[in-house]
């Protein structure tokens, strides 16, 4: 070795390039540093040192979200590439289409491949598993494919063909110089059906598509939109990455998902919606996604369910990075569908090719989801990594990543013998097993302390450690102790590409022995033996610390200090608690800060705070409520809006405000849905909450709009704003011609009449069916149920008709009435229709009212006098005609009705008095008319 030579130059020369890698290994973990100046003066300086024995640290940085940091980290590579660097180049020219960007990862990725980079590119295109991918992998061989290796390539039925003589055709690829031209692949092209131009265009855009060109040009059009959803494929990205008009239709695209009720063409119209607008996404386009979570998840779950099976494995990474963008706001009543459904995805994509992302994405997003990994997880994760194109490396990613076994800046040196013998254990169960036994046996496995004595020396920095402050092995005499699980945990993870198929499960067995998952590090006894052996300070536990391991009197110790006296420990506890995943806890945190125990904000991942009653809870204020409300996505605020319009109408004026403002993070359509009924019945003040959307023109709108302008309330009409637009759902058209063609087509088998309904099915089917069932119902009781004069009708037919009279529908309600005429005697009839008298509707209440006039049912007087003060005019003026109807009968209870009645509002009893008694109005006296 140079140090030891005798000639002063070598040694010189060892101790210098020692050194040097000596410093550079202190900028490794600066590379993960959360300071993006810092990450980047790090990679510089491993550049300019050329430590290529980082560069796998240096390659992590191409996947950092500062598009700064990714091309310095291109850059750096150039010099400090390696072998292990070119996963993750590969990886990011296959998800990044920046031009720049692009032009380092291609210059780093020749720097460590060479001449094989032609082949590597092809390679990697090959196990690409969607179309984008592929295509962005196949244009960084443009100048640099010939036609003759295109040839070769079609001749061996590579899958990367069709995409790379798309590009080839439409220039997006061109051919290297000399190499032949377009027309030497007329043959090829033909065959895939790729047609060849005249002249070399450029590359293609979004203009290729005829229906996204129009869309993008004469701006958004539901029905273009529902034309490319229902085309067998959805539409290429090529290039609209770029396009800022296609990206400004994200929003589009989703609220019309969710506005769909078809699921297939919901989750087609998710995913037009990513095509169109690929990822990376800017924040705006994440709080676009974050609005519509419900949608995007609904339509990943019909997917992975099987909705669109065999369309939708090719596009999972596609939903997959999206369900990343939007796990964070995700409610608990959506998060637990989505880790179902992802656990049911299959390891593999079509024709058996490994999803990329199936090895690396589900510990990360099931841990955003909340969900507790176990061994299951594991498995499928380690199945998918094998069927990938680098298992070797693959797998042990998936077991660093689920045990917390560091990758980077962390060396493990065991002695050789010990390595090699557990090489050789690996190869057969038993010999694992013999292994693993005399090694217990001897020891192995006990605790080490850096500069201990014995064979083998550990250094190793986990994640945590490496964040901490204190004394390191450079700085005072007592450095921390190293648990020796922990390197045994990284020589094992080491150890299992060599294992043998059958030896992998008991390798993995014993690992999770050593770290159980998505546990902390199971280091603690190991740490705190170490550090007294090594003499190290310790801090004595006590029962009351908050940083112990989750357990049951930990919970219940932390539940009780949310309600203790000082707001410093309330608000520890609230704190601790916060990321606690059990639904109590959260209702717990919640409930604090509802009621101002604490100021810590909980999680809204909350599971239905409505049905629980949390926000109407004795208590609560209404001001904490809304804020935690506003932090809601879009999908969860429909429920929450009788809450709101109430906070809204009889609030303080900072509720008042607060509550207008979440009612506006409502959907447009949605939010007029739910304030129908009582806009409907007059209350014409709550179209204020709707003034400045765009909202689509229904009966009722349009209604309520003449209503204000007759009202004289111009300024509130001019603020509705009512668009133009399908008045059937996106679906319908398709669901209507389908149920036509079926009635047109004579049916080949004789249907056999099914017996009739029994009275009690009858009476079932119009409480629990639609409205058209019910009112079917309503007319068939008539028709078979009548019953014969003098006879008395079944109890439970009034009772149904009873509670029909009281139906959310209007036209239930009338129709019920109608029946209640055939059904019963003239006493039932006039009782039942006393009950519209507190009718929503103005008009069914004066069609009562008019009713009971003309039957002169005494009874119904007292309730007839009431309405000579309803709000509507037409309404009034049907009471006084009923009341001037009945005659003397009706002057007692308007004698009661004016002695109870305000000054101000005696007049309205005393005109009808004066009309029935034929006298006159004189002081809110009645006379005779005689001078």
């Amino acid at each position: 070795m140079p140090v030891r030579s005798g000639c002063p130059g070598p040694r010189s020369a060892g101790r210098a390039s020692r050194t040097a890698r000596a410093l550079s290994a202190t900028l490794v973990p600066l590379t993960s540093d959360p300071d993006i100046r810092t990450v980047r003066a790090a990679l510089l300086a491993l550049g300019t040192a050329r430590a290529d024995w980082a560069g796998e640290s240096v390659a992590a940085c191409l996947h950092h979200p500062n598009m700064n940091i990714r091309k310095t980290a291109a850059a750096t590579l150039l010099h400090a590439g390696a072998p292990a660097s070119v996963p993750h180049l590969l990886r990011a020219l296959g998800r990044d289409d920046n031009p720049g960007l692009r032009t380092a990862l291609t210059r780093a990725l020749g720097a460590v491949v060479g001449d094989a980079r032609t082949a590597t590119f092809l390679a990697a295109a090959e196990a690409a598993g969607d179309e984008r991918t592929r295509r962005l992998l196949l244009s960084a061989l443009d100048g640099e494919v010939t036609a003759r290796a295109v040839l070769a390539l079609d001749a061996g039925a590579s899958p990367v063909v069709p995409a790379l003589l798309a590009l080839v055709a439409d220039g997006g690829v061109r051919l290297a110089d000399g190499s032949g031209s377009v027309a030497d692949l007329a043959e090829p092209l033909a065959r895939h059906g790729v047609p060849m131009p005249p002249d070399a265009p450029g590359r293609a855009t979004a203009g290729a598509d005829p229906d996204v060109a129009t869309l993008l040009r004469t701006g958004w059009d539901p029905e273009i939109a529902l034309r490319i959803a229902r085309r067998p494929a959805p539409p290429e990205t090529a290039d609209v990455h770029e396009t800022p008009t296609a990206r400004a239709l994200l929003d589009h695209w989703l609220d019309l998902a969710a506005r769909t009720d078809e699921a297939g063409l919901r989750s087609r119209l998710v995913r037009c919606a990513l095509r169109l607008c690929p990822g990376p996404w800017s924040a705006d386009e994440v709080a676009v996604l974050a609005r519509h979570a419900g949608t995007v998840t609904d339509a990943f779950g019909t997917a992975a369910g099987g909705g669109e099976v065999a369309g939708f494995v090719g596009e999972a990474g596609e939903l997959i990075d999206v369900l990343h963008a939007v796990a964070p706001h995700l409610s608990a009543g959506r998060r637990l569908p989505v880790v179902e459904a992802l656990r049911a995805l299959p390891p593999a994509g079509p024709g058996g090719s490994p999803r990329p992302e199936a090895a690396a994405s589900p510990f990360s997003l099931l841990r955003q989801l909340g969900a507790v990994l176990v061994r299951a997880d594991l498995d499928r994760a380690l199945t998918a990594a094998h069927l990938g194109a680098d298992p070797w490396r693959a797998a042990p990613a998936v077991l660093r990543e689920a045990f917390g076994v560091p990758g980077e800046g962390v060396t493990t040196e065991e002695p050789a013998a010990w390595q090699a013998e557990l090489a050789a254990a690996v190869r057969t169960p038993e010999a694992l097993a013999e292994f693993r036994g005399r090694k217990a046996a001897a020891g192995v496995g006990a605790l080490r302390h850096p500069g201990a004595a014995g064979g083998g020396r550990v250094v190793e920095r986990s994640p945590r450690a490496a964040n901490a402050t204190g004394p390191t092995a450079e700085g005072p005499a007592h450095a921390p102790a190293v648990p020796r699980s922990r390197s045994l945990l990284r020589a094992l993870v080491e150890a299992y590409p060599g294992a043998a198929p059958e030896a992998r499960a008991h390798l993995v067995d014993w690992m999770t022995e050593l770290q159980p998952l998505d546990a902390p590090e199971w280091t603690i006894a190991e740490t705190r033996s170490a550090n007294a052996a090594a003499g190290a300070p310790a801090r004595p536990a006590r029962a009351d610390d908050l940083d112990q391991p989750r357990s049951a009197a930990q919970r219940s110790r932390l539940l009780a200090m949310l309600d203790a006296g000082s707001p410093e420990r309330r608000a520890a506890a609230a704190s601790a608690l916060r990321d606690w995943p059990e639904p109590d806890v959260s209702r717990a945190v919640l409930r604090a800060y509802l009621r101002g125990r604490t100021d810590v904000l909980p999680d809204t991942a909350f599971p239905d705070p409505v049905r629980d009653g949390e926000l109407t809870a004795p208590g609560v204020l209404p001001e904490r409520a809304l804020r935690w409300v506003d932090r809601l996505p879009e999908d969860d605020l429909p429920p929450l809006v009788p809450l709101l319009v109430e906070w809204w109408e009889h609030g303080p004026p900072a509720v008042h405000a607060a509550a207008r403002t979440a009612l506006r993070g409502v959907p447009a359509d949605a939010l007029a849905h739910l304030l129908a009924p009582r806009i409907e019945a007059g209350e014409l003040g709550l179209l204020d909450l709707l003034t400045g959307l765009r909202l689509l023109r229904t009966p009722l709108l349009t209604r309520a709009e003449r209503l204000l302008r007759a009202e004289g309330r111009a300024d509130l009409a001019d603020g509705l704003v009512l668009l133009v637009g399908p008045l059937r759902a996106p679906g319908a058209p398709p669901e209507g011609a389908a149920a036509l063609a079926s009635l047109r087509t004579p049916s080949r088998a004789p249907v056999t009449p099914a017996d009739p309904p029994s009275l009690p099915e009858l009476f079932d089917l119009a409480r629990t069916g639609p409205p058209g069932r019910t009112r079917e119902v309503l007319t068939r009781l008539v028709e078979e149920y009548a019953p014969d004069p003098g006879a008395r009708p079944e109890p439970e037919l009034r009772v149904l008709v009873q509670e029909l009279l009281r139906h959310p529908r209007a036209g239930v309600r009338l129709h019920a009435h109608r029946a209640s005429r055939a059904l019963f005697d003239r006493d039932t009839h006039a009782r039942l229709t006393a009950l519209l008298l507190a009718d929503p509707l103005p008009d069914v209440v004066r069609m009562a009212v008019r009713t009971l006039g003309r039957a002169a049912w005494a009874p119904a007087l007292p309730d007839l006098v009431r309405l000579l003060d309803h709000a509507k005019p037409t309404v009034r003026r049907a009471a006084r005609d009923a009341a001037v109807g009945f005659g003397g009968a009706a002057v007692p209870a308007l004698r009661r009705a004016e002695a109870r009645a305000r000054p101000d509002r005696r007049s309205l009893y005393t005109e009808v008095l004066a009309q029935i008694t034929g006298g006159q109005v004189t002081d809110g006296r009645i006379t005779d008319g005689e001078a």
